[in-house]
Order: structure tokens, then sequence, then C-alpha cells
């Protein structure tokens, strides 16, 4: 691709992420990303994108492309310990990636974007790993559902999947109110979020079931 045309696909993707942040993805005006991005050619987000959905698509590739090889190093690191990883290892590798993504604007208009994304499609035990994740992915979740082994599975899908909307959201929230001159919410460094993060959810998942599921 000509280095003008890569120039301008950036500029766009930049501009869609914090147009789409901000004002949605649906309900979000492409004249303000054309503005936002300086192109005076309004056709300029269909001659490199084609849609909406694929300006996303390429949002999307890049958060993926700083998320995930933080996460395939943490793996990498699990899966050289002869020892089994425990839950709060595994919780780490899945939240602190997403949660690094904090130290930018770009990264936090992305954080805000998949909040967005799993909000409109709701919480869904099919959803909790697409086909198309990455292979580190499937393997913390493999982990994770062999940790939980002993709470039945209706309730481990249950508590994974709001565990995981719970970091989203937290993080999202997180992302909003954090500025260059915005004091951390709760005087929190990322780490300590993380952590948090990672202490509830290891409570929350390893709970004792409830009674009436106990026996299934």
């Amino acid at each position: 691709m000509p280095r003008d045309a890569t120039a301008t696909r950036n500029l766009l993707i930049d501009a869609a992420e914090q147009v789409f942040a901000e004002q949605g993805i649906g309900q979000s005006n492409l004249r303000d990303i054309h503005r936002l991005a300086g192109q005076a050619n309004k056709s300029a987000l269909h001659y490199h994108f084609g849609s909406r959905e694929r300006l996303l698509d390429a949002v999307m590739e890049r958060h993926r492309a700083q998320v995930d090889p933080l996460r395939a190093a943490m793996v990498e690191r699990l899966r050289a310990d002869p020892e089994p990883p425990g839950i709060p290892a595994i919780l780490t590798a899945l939240v602190a990636p997403l949660a690094a993504q904090l130290a930018t604007p770009s990264g936090r208009n992305r954080i805000r974007i998949v909040d967005q994304m799993r909000h409109d499609r709701g919480l869904s035990a099919a959803d909790l790993i697409p086909e198309d994740s990455p292979p580190e992915l499937h393997w913390l979740f493999a982990a994770l559902n062999d940790r939980l082994a002993h709470i039945p599975q209706r309730i481990r899908d249950f508590r994974v999947l709001s565990w995981s909307a719970m970091n989203t959201a937290a993080l999202a929230d997180w992302a909003r109110g954090r500025g260059a001159d915005t004091p951390t919410p709760l005087g929190f460094t990322t780490d300590e979020l993380v952590t948090n993060l990672v202490t509830m959810g290891a409570a929350a998942l390893t709970a004792p079931a409830p009674a009436s599921d106990a026996a299934e």
C-alpha cells in the first residue's frame, strides 16, 4: 500500500477510535471522523475501508495487536512452569494486558469501544471465547475451567461471563475518567486495579455453588 494511503488509513483509525468511544459505534457521525482525521474528501472512509463496520474491524485489529503479544508472553511464562497455574495467575493474564491499554489515550478509547461491543452483545456463553480468538486465550479459559471443575458447569459459565463483563465495564469506567491531568479514581495505580479485579474474581469464581446447583 502506498505510504500516503497508509498514513490516511492510520489517521482515519485514530479518529474513529476517538469518535466511536465518545459517540458510540452505531451513533457516531462519520463526518466527525473525516474532520478529526483532516480529510476534506468525504468519501475517504469508504474508499479506504468500505464501511463503518470495516473501519471498526481495523480499530479492533490495532487493539489486538497491542493486547495479544502481552498476553502471549504471560501465557508462555505460565506454560513454562511445571506447576499448573492458579486461578489468580490465570485471571491476571486475562485482565492485565487489557488494563495496560489504560496507559495511552488511544488505548483508553479502544477499551471503551470493547465495552460497547460487549454491552451490545450481552452475556452469552457461546461468545465467551470466539473461535477466532488467539490460542493463548483458549488456553487460559481451558486452564480456568480445569481449576473450577468442582463448580457445576452452568454456574461456572455464569461466573466467568459475569467476571469478564465486570472487568471490561470497570476498565471502561476507569478509561472515561482518566485524562492527562485527571487523578486516577480512588488513587489506584493500574497494577492495584488489576490486583483488585483479580482478587474479587478469584473470590467470586470459587465461592460455593448454591444448594440448588451443588447436586448437579
